[in-house]
């Protein structure tokens, strides 16, 4: 099945991808890549690099990057792109562990616990709560390494 946007739709979603992903996703790419490469294998995509899933609209198509160096690295899924996530600690993390948060519980003497969160097909899951920052952090290493997250 091939799949056409009218050329009018395709010359402003041209324009308007290349300035999203270089301001405000701050990826790195000459104007010549961007125009031979980058966007026409992005356009053709059909399946995911990394699952082989067909992608079930184009906004499942992601163009995943290395967020610190603006590196183009692989056209994927939401689900692929959000197991690869680098962007680093969230603002509100302060345990200093990526996917742990402090959550205010004043049923334990400390007022708070610490959160294991994960993001699985596109939706935040709460894998597990301790108020042990340093056992909690080792569960999540292990979690990692055994359901194979972040590959």
């Amino acid at each position: 099945m091939n799949k056409k946007l009218p050329f009018e739709l395709h010359k402003k979603h041209k324009k308007w991808t290349k300035d999203r992903w270089r301001y405000k996703y701050k990826m790195k790419f000459t104007n010549e890549d961007f125009e031979m490469y980058i966007y026409p294998e992005y356009i053709k995509a059909t399946n995911c690099d990394l699952c082989d899933n067909e992608f079930e609209s184009s906004r499942d198509r992601q163009l995943e990057h290395n967020h610190k160096t603006g590196e183009i690295r692989n056209i994927v899924c939401q689900s692929c792109n959000q197991k690869k996530k680098d962007l680093g600690l969230r603002k509100n993390n302060t345990s200093g562990y990526k996917g742990i948060t402090k959550k205010i519980d004043i049923r334990c003497k400390e007022g708070f616990t610490w959160l294991f969160q994960v993001c699985l097909n596109g939706k935040n899951k709460s894998i597990k709560t301790c108020v042990d920052k340093k056992k909690l952090i080792k569960f999540a290493e292990n979690w990692k390494k055994e359901n194979n997250y972040y590959t």
